[in-house]
C-alpha cells in the first residue's frame, strides 16, 4: 500500500513534487533560481520558448518550490519575479508511508508585502 503525508499542512503534494523534481527543464529553472528572475531572463538563460518556460514554473508553483511576486517600479512598469521557495527536500519511508518534509528559507517583512500583494493581484483578475 502506498501512503504519504507532509509534516505541514500547506506543503504540496508529495506526487506533484517528485513529478517536478524528474523534469529535467524544471530542475534548470530551479537551479537558475538562486536570486530573482523574470521570465523572460529564464527564457534567455535556459534557451526555452516562453510557453515552456511558463508551463514549467507553473508546475513549479503546483508544488510549491517556486514563489511569483510582482516587483512594484516607480520607473516603470511592474515586473513578476520568479523565486525558488524551497532550502531542503527531505523524504522518508517508515513501513508503508511515505512522508515529505520542505525546508523554507525565512522571510524578512518586505518578502511577507510582496507575497500580500502578489495574492491580492491574483484575487483581483
Amino acid at each position: 500500500m502506498d501512503r504519504w503525508s507532509s509534516e505541514e499542512p500547506d506543503d504540496p503534494a508529495l506526487p506533484t513534487v517528485l513529478k517536478s523534481l524528474d523534469d529535467d527543464k524544471c530542475r534548470t529553472i530551479l537551479t537558475l533560481l538562486d536570486n530573482p528572475k523574470s521570465a523572460s531572463e529564464l527564457c534567455e538563460e535556459c534557451d526555452l520558448p516562453s510557453s515552456t518556460v511558463y508551463r514549467k514554473l507553473e508546475l513549479l508553483r503546483e508544488s510549491m518550490l517556486v514563489r511569483e511576486y510582482t516587483e512594484v517600479r516607480r520607473d516603470g512598469p511592474n515586473a513578476t519575479l520568479y523565486e525558488r521557495d524551497f532550502t531542503d527536500i527531505s523524504i522518508s519511508i517508515t513501513d508503508d508511508e511515505f512522508t515529505m518534509a520542505v525546508s523554507r528559507p525565512e522571510e524578512d517583512p518586505e518578502d511577507r508585502l510582496a507575497t500580500f500583494w502578489s495574492a491580492m493581484k491574483e484575487e483581483s483578475q
